[in-house]
């Protein structure tokens, strides 16, 4: 430990004093990630709608004229779907550890609704996806047998 010019310092593998971070500041750097993933949980299904809707109205445009192009669509839609819950469970599980260090830091004072019988956002979103999927399959067997 060394200090300069009066902040207390470590320092890092290459000797170079690093400052200490307060416990307030790392507070302050968590809940400003946590704001900022929810602001991205927020504009994440509007991303998937366009994708998903995009690919069934080429599809939908295809089915009369081209038909394994439409089947095609659809089985890269359905696929594009399974990626986006892929996606979601990731992005929940990072989101839960922040609100775990947060609940941690706020003590008595936390704000969770961890206990509620309704799903999360996320489980939301990802059963929705998961019925995009089984749509785009029988969109595509639909397209197929035309």
């Amino acid at each position: 430990m060394m200090t300069l010019t009066g902040v207390s310092c470590v320092t890092n593998s290459g000797g170079r004093p690093v400052p200490e971070i307060s416990e307030l500041d790392r507070y302050k750097e968590q809940y400003a990630h946590f704001r900022s993933m929810n602001d991205i949980l927020y504009k994440i299904p509007p991303i998937f709608m366009a994708v998903i809707g995009g690919l069934w109205y080429f599809a939908a445009q295809n089915v009369e004229k081209q038909k394994w192009i439409a089947c095609g669509a659809f089985v890269f839609s359905a696929v594009a779907s399974l990626c986006f819950i892929n996606v979601m469970e990731r992005f929940s599980l990072a989101f839960t550890g922040y609100i775990d260090n947060l609940n941690k830091m706020d003590g008595p004072m936390k704000v969770t609704i961890r206990s509620s019988c309704l799903p999360s956002t996320v489980k939301t979103i990802q059963f929705l996806l998961l019925a995009a999927a089984a749509t785009s399959i029988a969109g595509a067997i639909y397209a197929g047998n035309r």
